[in-house]
């Protein structure tokens, strides 16, 4: 586990709008506010080198905010010290906000860069003053800001589900319903066989076989991330 190294940078918003506007946090707020409301909760971008540390497990003085550029990680380590992977973070993804809306609580997780990445820092106590109710633009950031978490609730909810399968096929069948589908029956996967193997917390060589068993029972096929549901009985129920 690398150090923080982190850079300041000044944050041109008009140069980022895009990323904004894909952001489930600013989902509702006219382009000509996003300078009040970064003003409000503070915003500063930061770059982070790949390897290097944005929260550490016991962190309590962080910052939540959106990734615009990169890949993050975040993880746990069990009791054997094996690494744990929670989820993948691509741009747009909200981080730490479960935690920076809190009352001093320390991280539970490590979040770190998978490669160079660039975020958007966000203090988010700036949302629970009174101003919050007399200003529309910082109210609809907080119903936004609501939604993640729950967004956030249920994909967590989804983890622990995964993880309580016995079976790898179990494991392998929740997470592929989870995935959107094409008409054609095809599902892009956001991961590699290693990381699809440390998310699921198996043993690669493991999956590779389950996988395999699953092409020669006619059940789906796949070539490198793409994988074609076949039966599409398998992800029913």
């Amino acid at each position: 586990m690398a150090t923080k190294n982190i850079s300041n940078l000044s944050f041109d918003w008009i140069q980022y709008k895009d990323y904004l506007h894909n952001s489930c946090l600013f989902r509702g707020i006219p382009e000509d506010k996003y300078t009040n409301v970064l003003s409000c909760l503070q915003a500063r971008m930061a770059v982070y080198k790949a390897g290097n540390s944005l929260v550490n497990a016991g962190d309590s003085n962080f910052r939540a905010g959106i990734l615009l550029e990169g890949n993050l990680e975040e993880y746990i380590y069990d009791e054997n010290g094996n690494q744990v992977v929670i989820r993948h973070l691509i741009s747009g993804g909200v981080f730490g906000a479960e935690l920076a809306c809190g009352n001093s609580l320390a991280s539970q997780f490590y979040l770190e860069a998978v490669e160079d990445s660039k975020v958007l820092l966000l203090d988010f106590k700036a949302l629970l003053s009174e101003r919050t109710f007399t200003c529309p633009h910082r109210i609809q950031v907080t119903a936004n800001l609501l939604q993640e978490l729950s967004n956030q609730i249920t994909f967590f909810n989804t983890k622990v589900r995964i993880l309580s399968q016995k079976k790898l096929r179990d494991k392998l069948k929740v997470y592929l319903q989870t995935q959107h589908i094409s008409d054609e029956g095809i599902i892009n996967l956001p991961y590699t066989r290693n990381k699809l193997a440390e998310f699921l917390y198996v043993d690669r060589s493991a999956l590779s076989r389950e996988l395999c068993r699953l092409r020669d029972e006619g059940i789906l096929s796949f070539s490198g991330a793409k994988i074609r549901v076949l039966d599409r009985g398998f992800l029913a129920g």
